[in-house]
């Protein structure tokens, strides 16, 4: 015989796969470091999320507001809500002792502090000093771009805030 000849020609042996357990004991350690860091992530977020919980109740009750500020005769009713919704917001996040006693001027001041703003001062947020104690005739008297410019001022503030500014107003 040839040993040449395509007769002698065997088929081709795949050698066995290599298994993937037992991991080495580094892979091991990698798996439970990940789950540790992402169990860690995750609590971290999840405190976040229940600490912004103040700001998201805030929220959805301006925007119920806002539906209702597109009929002129709620805004009697609806603008005295924003000085109330404020002060609860910014006690939950600054705290009882540094808000309660504030107001006029330097309520306003705060609020721009802590709002990164001048709109309360200087803008249309000074209405919100009058929403709590003028008659309701008053509020008569408001245009639609004042309503919606104080609106606006305080809906910003309210998504703009957060508790870590506590640290730096101290």
């Amino acid at each position: 015989m040839d040993p040449t000849s395509l007769q002698n020609l065997h088929d081709i042996v795949p050698p066995t796969p290599v298994s993937w357990l037992p991991l080495a004991p580094g892979c091991y350690v990698l798996g439970v470091s990940v789950l540790l860091l992402l169990t860690w992530f995750s609590i971290k977020r999840y405190r976040i999320w229940q600490r912004d919980q103040y700001r998201r109740e805030a929220l959805l009750i301006l925007r119920q507001i806002e539906k209702g500020l597109a009929d002129p005769a709620q805004h009697k009713k609806l603008l005295p809500q924003l000085p109330e919704l404020v002060k609860r917001t910014a006690i939950v996040a600054y705290g009882r002792a540094q808000v309660a006693s504030l107001y006029g001027p330097d309520w306003l001041e705060f609020l721009d502090k802590t709002g990164v703003t001048g709109l309360f001062t200087k803008g249309s947020g000074r209405l919100l000093l009058d929403c709590s104690y003028q008659p309701e005739a008053w509020f008569d008297t408001l245009s639609n771009e004042q309503v919606y410019g104080l609106y606006k001022v305080v809906y910003r503030w309210v998504s703009t805030i957060r508790r870590s500014w506590t640290k730096r107003l101290k």
